[in-house]
């Protein structure tokens, strides 16, 4: 779809009704239902070229606002998840049939001591994404709000840089030296995202795939290594950073994929927290995230919590729906219109009843 045949108006219309929900969601009296289209070549093989993608996008949202659900759709400027990595001179590998991914480029500390902070405006893969940013507001004058990247926190983005097994054997025994590498990370974040978000009109919080109505702030960040390190060692090396990206950028929405309910009280320590995100079924994760861990480690608490699910997981939701998590559901999508209008209204149903 060209962006002159895109249904502005239409989408205006969807912003001001889930705008005009986000308080009562965040008083407890709303339930948001999300299911959402991008197309399917955007995370993945489709990422390469930004006149391509806004097309797909546009299609993406279109079929998305014509959906019954919660959702405040978004275009983002999404260029795999290496581009922080990339910055600081890991290789960046393009593929013809997946996403982009990077190669480490520390494997010892005489490495993790020469890292420095790179310069946005010289890094290849930063500046893409500033580019793509400026072409999507500019092609649709504005009018679409626009997400951050897939913004890789400190600790993720220290996996990508540096040799994983090496990073978790050797944290612990060079402390110093891994808060000044993870500080230079934090800095170039907070940078980067003041720029981006600048470029856009209509910028959106948190972002990347978390919903994002106006009253939420913040930046989405991707921890995925909350699934592989102790307590004990996100506290040290990965709360510090999260927590000072908060502070800067008003907030930030914490996902991780896997299991990380270990990990769930630490991460409330951060005082600006716009949400947490993770799945609970296997059409997302293949090792999704447990209903009762969930209810155990956010219930009682003010944190909302998005839930990726697949909506025929209805012992899950209705396990959720019955707890005090502030939830929000993430349904996967599906291309059958019925199916999509059925799973929306049994989850409004299920939760009236419970409610």
């Amino acid at each position: 779809m060209r962006p002159d045949q895109f249904d502005y108006d239409a989408y205006h219309r969807r912003c001001e009704r889930v705008n005009g929900k986000a308080a009562a969601f965040l008083a407890g009296e709303y339930l948001p239902v999300g299911q959402y289209s991008l197309g399917d070549s955007v995370y993945s093989y489709g990422c390469r070229d930004r006149t391509e993608m806004l097309p797909v996008m546009l299609d993406g949202i279109a079929k998305t606002i014509a959906t019954e659900n919660d959702w405040l759709p978004y275009l983002e400027p999404w260029h795999g998840i290496g581009v922080f990595a990339e910055a600081f001179g890991c290789p960046f590998l393009w593929s013809d049939t997946d996403a982009p991914w990077t190669r480490t480029i520390v494997s010892d500390i005489d490495g993790l001591r020469r890292l420095e902070k790179p310069d946005i405006d010289k890094s290849a893969m930063l500046k893409m994404v500033l580019d793509t940013t400026e072409y999507f507001n500019e092609q649709t004058k504005g009018e679409i709000h626009i997400a951050p990247t897939d913004t890789q926190g400190p600790l993720s983005t220290m996996s990508l840089v540096c040799d994983v097994t090496w990073m978790l054997m050797e944290a612990w025994d060079y402390p110093e030296d891994f808060h000044r590498a993870l500080g230079i990370i934090t800095d170039l974040i907070i940078e980067f995202t003041i720029k981006q978000q600048s470029l856009c009109a209509r910028p959106t919080a948190p972002g990347h795939t978390m919903w994002s109505p106006d009253s939420f702030k913040g930046v989405s960040l991707s921890d995925d290594m909350l699934a592989m390190v102790g307590a004990d060692f996100y506290r040290e090396f990965g709360l510090p950073y999260d927590t000072k990206i908060a502070q800067a950028l008003g907030g930030v929405g914490i996902h991780s994929c896997g299991r990380w309910a270990h990990n769930f009280a630490v991460v409330q320590e951060i005082e600006n927290i716009t949400m947490v995100d993770l799945a609970i079924s296997r059409v997302y994760d293949p090792n999704p995230n447990l209903p009762g861990k969930i209810i155990e480690g956010f219930g009682g608490t003010s944190v909302p919590v998005q839930v990726r699910c697949d909506p025929r997981d209805r012992t899950f939701i209705d396990e959720l729906l019955a707890s005090d998590v502030r939830t929000i559901l993430s349904f996967w999508w599906d291309e059958d219109p019925a199916n999509r209008k059925r799973a929306y209204e049994d989850t409004k149903r299920s939760w009236e009843k419970l409610h």
